[in-house]
């Protein structure tokens, strides 16, 4: 076999060359933090000077400050609920001030409201 009956390889395509991006790459480098960014709320950074065209200053408790805080204290923020009608699959579980005007309860009573009481 001569040089001419060899036969050619394609080159190497460069958009083929994925090793880097590839499942078991990528989970290794989180693994071993190498490349990883420091998701931590503790490195998150707040203050500087005071920008009056921002719309939200740096100081602001972030997302992931406020969902820390909540994991710190072991108590859930629930004042986006706030005011909202609470549908809980057991009835009467909540008592008088989880029912709405109208509604009976277990026994078929109405809700005593403070102007019915003398």
């Amino acid at each position: 076999m001569t040089a001419s009956d060899t036969p050619k390889t394609a080159p190497d395509n460069r958009e083929q060359a994925d090793e880097d991006t590839q499942a078991q790459t990528v989970a290794g480098e989180a693994m071993t933090h190498s490349q990883a960014p420091n998701l931590s709320g503790e490195d998150s950074e707040h203050g500087g000077t005071p920008n009056p065209a921002q719309i939200i200053p740096d100081d602001t408790q972030d997302v992931v400050d406020h969902m820390e805080q909540m994991e710190r204290s072991g108590q859930i923020d629930m004042d986006a609920y706030r005011g909202e009608r609470s549908d809980d699959d057991e009835p009467g579980m909540l008592g008088e001030d989880g029912m709405e005007p109208g509604d009976l309860d277990e026994h078929g009573h109405a809700r005593r409201d403070a102007d019915d009481a003398i």
